[in-house]
């Protein structure tokens, strides 16, 4: 595994759940404004799980975002190699594309394993002090887990899910 140094005080990681409406326009201008405004509170790294619904949507925006912020940073935490391999093909896409544009592609493992989405999860909650998601109050979900996790280390939580 590549090292990576990440500031930890000017990260910020996303999660969310799978099944979104990601045309919802009302969504993506909510996360744009909610990017742009923790890029001004000094915010210059993201990390997005690479999982599809909210993680996608989130890193699009980021990666639109760079055009403006130059030293805006994208960090995808892959949970094994070739992860993306069992998503629908428009989401398979759209994870390619971002995957070939951030800033550094984070491979934890080389092959799946039980536990390796909350190694993911755990890995961008090391990393990180702020999250934001989209959480509907699924306990029972790698977000509720993360949430969770998130609540115990005192991380501040910024939920858009309404």
């Amino acid at each position: 595994m590549k090292t990576v140094y990440i500031d930890k005080s000017k990260t910020a990681a996303f999660t969310g759940h799978r099944y979104i409406n990601t045309d919802n326009s009302l969504l993506r201008d909510e996360l744009t404004r909610i990017i742009r405004e923790q890029y001004h509170n000094g915010y210059t790294t993201f990390i997005t799980g690479g999982a599809v619904g909210f993680d996608l949507l989130a890193a699009e925006i980021v990666l639109e975002l760079e055009k403006e912020y130059t030293d805006i940073q994208l960090f995808c935490a892959v949970p094994y190699t070739g992860h993306h391999l069992y998503f629908r093909e428009e989401s398979k896409r759209r994870y390619i594309h971002i995957a070939d544009k951030v800033t550094s592609n984070i491979l934890l493992s080389s092959h799946y394993f039980d536990g390796c989405f909350l190694r993911r999860n755990d890995y961008m909650l090391e990393k990180c002090s702020l999250v934001i998601a989209y959480y509907a109050q699924i306990t029972k979900s790698g977000t509720g887990y993360t949430i969770r996790k998130a609540q115990e280390s005192n991380i501040p939580i910024i939920n858009l899910y309404k």
